[in-house]
């Protein structure tokens, strides 16, 4: 807080009176454009995120955990796999 208050005094005897206020509303919608951006960036990314598959493998994992047979499982998964390509393409 100190190291704020110092950079305002400065700026104060640096710009004056008459210069600082137009600075500080300057300064002010520069963040505000930083944070919309950087909100918007958050967004697209949440949107791009493959929620389902991410579902997918949590329930793979946990279904893993429970398993004895771990060769079995991993099988599975990939005639499962296989499947889903096969009806892709």
């Amino acid at each position: 807080m100190t190291e704020w208050l110092l950079v305002a005094v400065v700026a104060l005897l640096v710009l004056g009176p008459e210069r600082l206020p137009t600075l500080v509303r300057s300064a002010g919608r520069a963040v505000g454009k930083v944070r919309g951006m950087w909100n918007e960036v958050q967004q697209e990314l949440n949107a791009s995120l493959p929620q389902d598959e991410v579902k997918e493998l949590a329930d793979n994992v946990r279904e893993l955990r429970g398993k004895t047979n771990v060769k079995q499982f991993v099988r599975r998964l990939a005639a499962d796999a296989v499947d889903e390509e096969r009806k892709q393409g």
